[in-house]
C-alpha cells in the first residue's frame, strides 16, 4: 500500500523553531521529525511513500537517500512548482504517481503511533482518521451520523471538547478521478466534494497524538513523547 505524505507548507507559525530548515526536517531526539513518521508507517505495513514537497523541498532531496535507509521504505519525492495547497499537492502527486489500489494520505508535522496508520488502511472504501481531545479550537472538528460515517468537517475554532480530524485518509484508486487541478484544499475542496457522491467512515484512534505546528506543542513533543523506534 502507497502512502503520500504532504510537507509542502511553508511552517510560518514555526519559523522561530526551524528557521531555515524545512518543518518535517527539525530535528528532534535525534533525527528528522519526518523520519519518526515514516517508520511508523513502516510498521503499520505500508511500502511505498510519496512526498509532496515545496518549500525547502531542496532539503528533502538531498536526506531522500537517508530517510529511506532509515526507515526502509521506497520513497518518490514530487516537488511542488508552487504551493498548491493540501488539495492541490496531493491531486499533482496523484498525477504523477498514480495509485495501483487504495492508498494512504497524511500530514507531514503529526505524531502517531503504527496503529493509527493501520486503522485506516485496514477500513474499507474511504476513511478518516478522528481523534478525540479535551481541547478542539486548533482543529476541524468532525460531525459523525449514527453509522459512523461523516458528515461534515468543521472550521477550527468550535471551543471545548470534541472528536478532529487527525490528519489522515485513506481513499480508493478512483476517489478523485474527476477532481478539478484548481482544487486547493483537502478539508475544504476536496472532501466536502467526495461526500456529495460516496461515504466516508470516520476511524476512531485512541493512542498517542500530537502536531508539531507551534513553537508549544513543539516543546511539548520534545519533552513528552520520547519515543521509542519500536513503537
Amino acid at each position: 500500500m502507497r502512502a503520500y505524505v504532504l510537507c509542502g507548507g511553508l511552517g510560518t507559525r514555526l519559523r522561530s523553531v526551524t528557521g531555515d530548515t524545512q518543518k518535517a526536517l527539525v530535528a528532534v531526539h535525534g533525527e528528522p521529525f519526518l523520519s519518526t513518521v515514516l517508520r511508523q508507517l513502516a510498521q503499520a505495513g505500508i511500502a511505498d511513500v510519496v512526498l509532496c514537497a515545496h518549500y525547502r523541498a531542496d532539503q528533502v532531496a538531498e536526506q531522500l537517500d537517508a530517510l529511506s535507509q532509515s526507515s526502509g521504505l521506497h520513497l518518490q519525492l514530487v516537488v511542488e512548482a508552487e504551493l498548491l495547497g493540501t488539495g492541490g499537492a496531493l491531486l499533482n502527486a496523484l498525477r504523477e504517481h498514480p495509485p495501483e489500489g487504495r492508498y494512504l494520505v497524511l500530514n507531514a508535522d503529526t505524531y502517531l503511533q503504527a496503529e493509527a496508520y493501520s486503522l485506516a488502511a485496514k477500513a474499507p472504501g474511504n476513511a478518516i482518521l478522528a481523534v478525540q481531545v479535551a481541547e478542539r479550537s486548533r482543529y476541524g472538528s468532525l460531525r459523525v451520523d449514527t453509522t459512523g460515517c461523516l458528515l461534515s468537517i468543521e472550521e477550527k475554532g468550535l471551543q471545548g471538547p470534541g472528536l478532529i480530524n487527525a490528519g489522515v485518509y485513506a481513499f480508493g484508486p478512483d476517489s478523485f478521478a474527476d477532481s478539478f487541478v484548481s482544487a486547493r484544499s483537502l478539508e475544504r475542496d476536496l472532501l466536502p466534494a467526495l461526500l456529495q457522491r460516496e461515504r466516508i467512515e470516520v476511524c476512531e484512534y485512541a493512542g498517542r497524538f500530537i502536531d508539531i505546528g507551534t513553537p508549544e506543542s513543539f516543546a511539548r513533543y520534545s519533552t513528552e513523547f520520547q519515543t521509542d523506534p519500536t513503537q
